[in-house]
């Protein structure tokens, strides 16, 4: 997967709408850690789990002793593999941002802490 730093230009898939990266993380770059609520914690997997845009392949946790294809995760009793799709939230100042559905993952079993504006947006939504 490829990296691109928090809040830069969305440029993974080219002819979409503006948006602001976040979550795109690899092992080259440090990332910020730090929790997170339970709100933004379960709104953020139902997003994960109902994605926009999806790929012919998974990526792996560049962070895990022995990545898996596909991490897997359950909602409502069905399970899901994240890796293989995106999601876009958008902010209260129009401002879309665009993650890796491995973001989910990331949050949980790496601490990654998203940019404030991302936690907002998130929670924002209505699930």
């Amino acid at each position: 997967m490829a990296y691109f730093s928090d809040l830069s230009s969305y440029s993974y898939w080219p002819g979409e709408e503006s948006a602001l990266n976040v979550g795109w993380l690899d092992v080259q770059h440090v990332f910020p850690t730090g929790g997170v609520d339970e709100v933004f914690f379960q709104k953020l997997l139902h997003l994960c789990c109902h994605p926009v845009k999806r790929t012919r392949g998974y990526h792996v946790c560049p962070f895990c002793a022995t990545p898996a294809f596909g991490q897997e995760v359950r909602l409502q009793g069905k399970s899901f593999k994240l890796g293989d799709a995106e999601i876009r939230v958008r902010g209260e100042n129009g401002d879309v941002f665009a993650s890796p559905n491995l973001i989910y993952h990331y949050v949980q079993g790496h601490h990654y802490r998203p940019p404030q504006a991302f936690i907002d947006a998130v929670a924002r939504v209505e699930v």
